[in-house]
């Protein structure tokens, strides 16, 4: 995995792995190093600049904020762990030319407040972060030219350059809300839709401007950076990458001819050079392997470049095919970073007219803890189209949602389709999503027991079955638990569309999953209802089998069932008899509801299918028969009499 992911990265660009990245949320002030009257350097506090930044701000970025964005990407810490400001971990820049810390840690911040008496104050620190900082420096002259910007918090200079900029901040502030006052008082006395709407606008781009005056919250950062140019953050930067991109140092070679480091991987890596009861002690070697700090940087790239959200979840790294992963992100840039991977696929498919095959498939999740990797799976060959093509038949007889029409649906040519139009319904949750990696969260399945089993159980086989092509991992009996356990749900709501829709499905592709046995379930469903059609006709009965039983019963349920008066509309009713499974219960179970109903009229056609199904005998399960059940009780029903006095 690790080459894979390393030679996908070499192939992005440096301007495209910057896309989509915003600065640090907080102040950013960028002040340089001058020299005063009496020939001292010492760093200019009346001429500097700043700007903050919020994700609130609809402006585009300035050209500030792009720098800044730039310098501490060139100046951050891998994480925290790895920081110069340990144990506390409060300074989270690791850059002579950069000091970056959050508000809370300030005097008046809640982590200057948690750390009185106890733990030394972040006034107290940047003497130890400095000195840590400067041995990125080659010699100690480079370190001298940079004592100032030390001094300048050490001094607690910086301080007073904030208490500046705040109060600069703070008679701006009354100005534009008094303005926004005035705004929204006049905004309220108009009646003209023409002002109003300009009044709006000029309310929002006074909110807009608040927010580059607003005190700073805790959460925010304030970062400092010295005027210095970019390449000197990355010269500085790289020196502390390539000790700390490293899982630890201890089993680092030195640097050879090409000044390549080996070591430890720390991307992604659970190796605990610290815990050694977790280390193998048999084994003849320390580690298994080492990677160089060439690759470890592009590893740190990736894993900075994941949060941007400019590259398609899931992405397909493909190996030795450079031009082809160059599409992949051409087709995702042109598209303004909106196409997924189902558009991205097609797009490919498409211009190379045919499936695509031998790359891995990585899909990820940014979550509190940083980037986590779901998946990552080598897919050999991806099959985009069915081998046939499919449809889901209304054989239920269900009507466009909001119309009077009956419901057709869209002929199933790819597996994108397939997953929208079988697996979707059967998974998703109450909101009609599925998340294939989210977090499992039964509030998402309220009402849906059955349904949230079957997430829970296949959601992954589902994923793989559609994005990698392993047919393997949806069989026959995981197609039928899915529907049946979505149908239980949805008898259960009273949800009779929900039934309609999955016995569509069901009996649409049961031959698609159940390639051995190759059964035609629309054909039997119209035997079925023929042979009730032959006991309602007074016909020979041949062929009688306990599937033509079972849909028989389930006719003579939905009929009684049809005579309560009953406000409830959850098919509660049809409970006891779902829950036999022996043949001379289930039909005590009709006997009975039919004695609850018997001063009701009944059809001809009732009393002639009644006969049969209460005179049956079999040793079946009946749970089995469930399909043949609930089609019955769910199509058209055949018992009610043609002539509507009787």
């Amino acid at each position: 995995m690790i080459r894979e992911l390393v030679n996908f990265t070499a192939n992005l660009d440096d301007e495209f792995k910057n896309l989509g990245s915003i600065p640090k949320v907080g102040l950013h002030i960028r002040v340089k190093v001058t020299v005063n009257d009496l020939g001292e350097t010492e760093i200019d506090t009346s001429n500097f600049e700043y700007e903050p930044f919020s994700k609130k701000q609809k402006d585009t970025l300035s050209d500030f904020l792009n720098q800044c964005k730039l310098l501490h990407k060139n100046a951050w810490c891998i994480d925290t762990n790895k920081c110069f400001d340990l144990p506390i971990k409060a300074i989270h820049s690791c850059s002579p030319f950069c000091v970056a810390f959050k508000r809370e840690h300030l005097n008046g911040g809640a982590k200057y407040k948690e750390n009185e008496g106890k733990k030394k104050q972040i006034y107290e620190r940047f003497g130890g972060y400095f000195d840590k900082a400067f041995s990125l420096f080659d010699n100690d002259e480079d370190a001298e030219k940079y004592i100032i910007f030390k001094q300048f918090f050490t001094c607690n200079s910086f301080s007073m350059l904030l208490e500046k900029i705040e109060e600069g901040n703070a008679v701006q502030r009354a100005e534009l809300e008094q303005k926004l006052e005035d705004a929204k008082t006049q905004f309220k006395a108009i009646a003209d839709k023409v002002q109003k709407e300009t009044l709006k606008n000029v309310i929002n781009d006074i909110e807009q401007n608040l927010l580059k005056v607003k005190p700073l919250e805790d959460s925010d950062y304030i970062i400092f950076y010295l005027d210095v140019p970019l390449e000197s953050y990355r010269q500085a930067h790289k020196k502390y990458l390539d000790d700390k991109l490293f899982n630890t140092a201890h089993y680092n070679t030195d640097p050879n001819e090409e000044n390549l480091i080996y070591g430890t991987s720390n991307f992604m890596n659970g190796f605990n050079s610290n815990m050694p009861f977790l280390m193998h002690q048999t084994a003849t070697f320390d580690i298994s392997g080492r990677i160089s700090n060439v690759d470890a940087k592009l590893l740190n790239d990736l894993k900075n470049l994941l949060p941007n959200k400019t590259l398609p979840n899931p992405v397909p790294v493909f190996i030795y095919k450079e031009e082809l992963q160059r599409k992949v992100i051409s087709i995702f840039r042109e598209s303004g970073f909106r196409f997924g991977y189902k558009e991205i696929i097609q797009k490919l498919i498409e211009d190379n007219e045919g499936d695509i095959s031998n790359y891995y498939l990585l899909f990820w999740q940014n979550t509190m803890d940083g980037i986590v990797f779901r998946d990552f799976d080598f897919v050999s060959r991806f099959e985009y189209k069915l081998p046939k093509e499919r449809v889901v038949l209304n054989l239920f007889n269900i009507k466009e949602k909001g119309g009077k029409e009956n419901k057709h649906y869209p002929l199933i040519k790819n597996i994108f389709e397939f997953e929208q139009q079988v697996f979707k319904p059967l998974i998703q949750n109450k909101y009609f999503r599925l998340d294939y990696f989210g977090d499992l969260s039964k509030d998402d399945y309220a009402k849906l027991d059955l349904t949230y089993s079957s997430y829970c159980k296949y959601r992954k086989a589902a994923y793989d079955y559609v994005y990698k092509s392993q047919k393997n991992t949806i069989d026959a009996h995981v197609f039928h638990e899915m529907v049946f356990n979505s149908i239980l749900d949805d008898i259960k709501n009273g949800n009779d569309y929900g039934v309609k829709e999955k016995l569509n499905i069901w009996h649409s592709l049961f031959d698609f999953f159940n390639t051995k046995q190759q059964t035609n379930m629309v054909n039997k469903l119209k035997n079925y209802q023929d042979f009730v059609a032959a006991i309602i006709a007074d016909e020979q009965l041949t062929d009688i089998t306990d599937e033509k039983f079972a849909f028989s019963a389930g006719q003579i349920i939905e009929y009684i069932l049809s005579k309560s008066k009953s406000a409830d509309n959850s098919f509660s009713l049809l409970e006891p008899y779902l829950q036999q499974s022996r043949c001379d219960e289930f039909k005590r179970a009709i006997a009975n509801d039919f004695s609850r109903y018997k001063h009701e009229n009944f059809s001809k056609n009732f009393e002639k299918v009644a006969a049969f199904v209460l005179s049956y005998e079999t040793d079946a399960n009946l749970k089995r028969l469930l399909p043949q059940i609930l089609s019955g009780v769910f199509s058209k029903n055949q018992l009610f009499s043609s002539n509507t006095s009787k």
